[in-house]
């Protein structure tokens, strides 16, 4: 089975697509077609790309819809038996998460709260980023979505996702994988 996981940035996508890549039978292609990608498949269509295991997930992060990616997103959604549309309600959080990780560069690790730094161009960007999501994938199409929250604040989350998928032998158990980016900085101080 071929299961696309199409996601906002920050919304546990990455997460979600190591949990599938640590099941039986799975290979996981993390953002194919961001240049800065270790499975970066130079904009190839995927009815050609290899994996020798009977499943493959495919995690990939809204962007604004150009001509080549509305291209590159049919042929992912053509090519895959699934879709998944994962988002995150508390768009507050989500901010605060992405613009951590754009200031420090750092997408796949603990980052702390003094990590945010405001930038209104990159504030308007990524409000557009999230209407032209929620306007394109959650709103009035068929697709299976799930949140954020459902998943990861909700014991329900993994439960709904993995009826959707109807794959046996699917290991709820180390569901998630790893653990929240987000942390407070606490200081030590001798008094």
């Amino acid at each position: 089975m071929k299961i696309l996981v199409l996601s906002e940035p920050r919304s546990g996508s990455t997460n979600l697509a190591k949990w599938f890549k640590h099941q039986e039978d799975f290979t996981t292609f993390i953002e194919p077609y961001n240049l800065v990608s270790i499975d970066y498949k130079n904009n190839k269509d995927p009815f050609t790309w290899k994996f020798n295991t009977e499943n493959l997930v495919i995690k990939e992060i809204y962007r604004p819809l150009d001509e080549t990616w509305f291209k590159l997103l049919n042929s992912l959604v053509e090519f895959s038996d699934k879709t998944i549309i994962l988002y995150r309600e508390n768009k507050k959080e989500q901010l605060e998460s992405w613009l951590a990780a754009i200031k420090s560069g750092n997408w796949g690790n603990k980052w702390f709260e003094s990590d945010i730094k405001i930038n209104p161009s990159q504030v308007n960007y990524f409000n557009d980023l999230v209407k032209g999501f929620k306007l394109n994938f959650i709103d009035g199409n068929s697709f299976f979505k799930i949140t954020y929250e459902e998943l990861y604040q909700s014991n329900e989350g993994i439960d709904k996702l993995i009826n959707f998928i109807n794959i046996d032998n699917l290991n709820k158990n180390n569901f998630p994988y790893g653990e929240r980016y987000r942390t407070s900085k606490s200081i030590n101080r001798l008094i």
